[in-house]
């Protein structure tokens, strides 16, 4: 039963688990509207979480001003439930909580509860229905007892806030240690252990006209690595040419990479230089270099042994003096035995590898990089964009397939989809993988989606560990996974124990 726990138990957020007592308090409480706020100040309360009929996209991230509200502060003075009587004898006057918002009728039921812990008081739990006497005194008394299960949710949720803030002061304090870090390498966001083993890698070949040859998956950062190396070389001052080797047809290859004389072909109307004279003296930066066509790979491997080269159509010899930057993200040893790219040119190009991580595994950097590019969206949008405790949390369960590209391009639809400072789960919406499976399910065809045998992968590996995760024959080991990366994926896929548990 305890090993149960241990594994249900890390896939409850804060927030889910707030949701959840609030469902067990509307089945035995008559709300219509339930709200829990959290004490920001001696003078200010902030919305958390808001469930029932009533609920409003207004009230998200809601302030309410304990100035204007007296009487609220006062009940949070007291430590007491407090229910607001119809018709009051003792004159007492009560604003509605959110009158600004919504629109409740004279003499409705409403109720509120100080939410504390051991004595410190972390906010209060507000309950509206717009009939009049709902809230009897017995559900008075019985909210008193719950409030004390909402007040440790809320307690919870506070320090998963509390966890981030202290997240962030770690990356204020790391950045201050390394603030003699080259500026060229500022936009290179990250602190995971393996990317500052790329970043150090990047320092370390900066300095020589040694060849790069940079690995990785679909939007890694790779041409972001490359300007870097060339930023921090002797060669900054001088050009960085790129040339993206799979965007151009086969028959235009050779005329980008050494140039054309005029007349050299139809449409040549006149002489045109090519990246490598363009980059003379400075970086090359050749990307996607898998996909260079057979028939331009010996004239490239001359260019690089000789630094000489002809245009097309020309006689005169060229020379250049050029650094060569290449990325790819296809496994050029699987092309060698394929016959589609030469051996010998692969040897001249590897000789110093930089293989960039895939962001899935780069911990927590994904929040780092989901800030810095709210920063540069608060500016372009106007406004101060931060995530909910909930989003972070989906930000670090989802496998990123498309890494800091699809990151980015994600958060700037979330941004415009939320319209408001607030960016939430909800807001990234569903993904294409939902379609893909309906698709299949539309053609019939009985063949499961890379998630659904990813699912029942884990679920087999699960049930022979008997439940176990962490530790010695434990699931993670078992599939060669971080614990906390394992419990990421199972409640991304909806995993819950009593799936694997007999």
């Amino acid at each position: 039963m305890q090993e149960f726990s241990s594994t249900l138990t890390p896939l409850l957020s804060p927030e889910r688990t707030m949701e959840i007592v609030l469902e067990a308090l509307s089945e035995v409480v008559n709300y219509e509207l339930a709200v829990v706020l959290s004490l920001e100040s001696d003078k200010l309360l902030r919305v958390r979480k808001a469930q029932g009929p009533l609920n409003t996209p207004k009230l998200r991230d809601y302030r309410l001003s304990l100035d204007k509200h007296q009487e609220i502060a006062e009940i949070i003075e007291r430590g007491r439930v407090h229910l607001f009587e119809d018709h009051p004898d003792d004159g007492e006057v009560h604003l509605d909580t959110y009158e600004d918002i919504l629109e409740l009728p004279d003499g409705h039921s409403c109720l509120v509860a100080p939410l504390h812990v051991e004595g410190n008081t972390l906010g209060v739990l507000t309950l509206d229905h717009r009939a009049c006497d709902m809230f009897t005194p017995s559900v008075v008394q019985l909210t008193e007892i719950l409030s004390r299960l909402i007040a440790l949710a809320l307690a919870q949720s506070l320090a998963a806030d509390s966890l981030l803030t202290e997240r962030d002061a770690l990356v204020l304090e790391r950045n201050t240690l390394l603030k003699d870090l080259p500026r060229a390498l500022e936009d290179l966001i990250g602190h995971s252990r393996t990317w500052i083993n790329v970043l150090e890698q990047v320092q370390v070949v900066a300095s020589t006209d040694t060849p790069v040859f940079i690995t990785g998956e679909t939007g890694t950062g790779k041409e972001q690595v490359a300007k870097a190396v060339h930023a921090l070389s002797p060669r900054s001052g001088r050009p960085f040419v790129a040339l993206n080797c799979s965007a151009l047809a086969s028959g235009l290859v050779e005329s980008e990479l050494f140039g054309h004389e005029r007349g050299a072909f139809t449409g040549a109307v006149s002489m045109r230089k090519g990246r490598f004279e363009l980059a003379n003296t400075g970086t090359l930066f050749l990307d996607e270099i898998g996909d260079l066509p057979m028939e331009i790979q010996p004239k490239l491997l001359r260019a690089l042994q000789e630094q000489t080269f002809e245009r097309v159509g020309g006689e005169k010899t060229l020379s250049a003096d050029v650094r060569i930057i290449c990325a790819t993200n296809v496994k050029l040893d699987q092309a060698i035995k394929e016959g589609r790219f030469r051996e010998d040119l692969y040897y001249r190009l590897n000789v110093f590898p930089i293989t960039l991580p895939a962001l899935r595994d780069r911990d927590d950097d994904v929040i780092l990089l989901a800030n810095y590019f709210l920063q540069r969206l608060s500016s372009k949008f106007e406004r101060q964009l931060r995530l909910t405790v909930s989003a972070v949390e989906y930000l670090r369960g989802y496998t990123w397939p498309g890494n800091v590209r699809e990151l980015q391009n994600a958060l700037e639809r979330a941004a415009i989809v939320a319209r408001g400072d607030v960016i939430d789960v909800e807001h990234f919406g569903p993904d294409d993988r939902g379609d893909k499976v309906r698709e299949f399910a539309d053609s019939e065809i009985d063949i499961a989606t890379l998630e659904q045998a990813t699912r029942s992968h884990i679920l087999k590996a699960l049930r022979h560990c008997n439940g176990r995760i962490y530790g010695d024959g434990g699931t993670a080991e078992l599939l060669d996974l971080k614990p906390t990366t394992l419990q990421s994926r199972m409640k991304k896929l909806g995993i819950t124990a009593k799936e694997f548990k007999g």
